[in-house]
């Protein structure tokens, strides 16, 4: 049975709506991420992969991939996470994602540039470049030619593929987190937070 808003405590904020999927328990965070899973630190929308059963494990493997993936420094791959949550209006994502580019080393302008709705312009060229690519993902599914032209010419072959399918997880995030209703993660817990856990 999913949760009320009046009666989830996890659940009591503006943004959400009456009803909410239940966040998974600790010992489903733990099963998801091991040992090293922190329940005051690890932000919610990581958490919420937990409680996908046989699907966690998987899940939480390809989150831990993309982070680490050095085909994108953090402040890209922040940039990514931030556009997508934009574009799909996905009010959990952006306001981790605002807090987490700054502390990223993205500037408070980057951050603006990629928050306002147009096209994303007068900042790096390299994150003009992937809030296009993160615009064309979320608005069509696919990249325009000239978005993946310009991507290969700037990241190559193989780093292009990684791109695209980093950009893909984040819509798949954050398409699973608006429709689960994750609640949003206080100003305390995402801190210093460079990354979902």
């Amino acid at each position: 049975m999913a949760a009320r808003f009046a009666d989830c405590p996890i659940c009591r904020d503006e943004l959400m709506t009456a009803i909410c999927l239940p966040m998974p328990t600790d010992e489903e965070g733990l099963l998801a991420f091991g040992k090293d899973f922190n329940p005051a630190k690890t932000l919610n929308g990581a958490i919420a992969l937990a409680a996908t059963g046989d699907l966690a494990g998987p899940a939480v493997a390809l989150m831990r991939a993309v982070f680490a993936c050095p085909a994108a420094d953090a402040r890209l791959r922040e940039a990514m996470i931030l556009r997508t949550a934009v574009r799909l209006k996905c009010d959990y994502a952006v306001h981790a994602s605002t807090r987490i580019a700054l502390n990223s080393g993205l500037s408070k302008a980057e951050v603006e540039a990629l928050t306002a709705d147009g096209s994303v312009t007068g900042i790096d060229p390299d994150i003009v470049l992937i809030a296009r690519m993160a615009d064309d993902l979320a608005d069509r599914a696919t990249l325009e030619e000239d978005s993946l032209e310009l991507s290969i010419e700037r990241w190559g072959f193989d780093n292009t593929r990684k791109l695209i399918l980093m950009l893909s997880w984040f819509n798949l995030v954050n398409r699973y987190e608006s429709a689960c209703r994750v609640p949003i993660d206080s100003d305390e817990k995402l801190g210093q937070s460079s990354g979902p856990t």
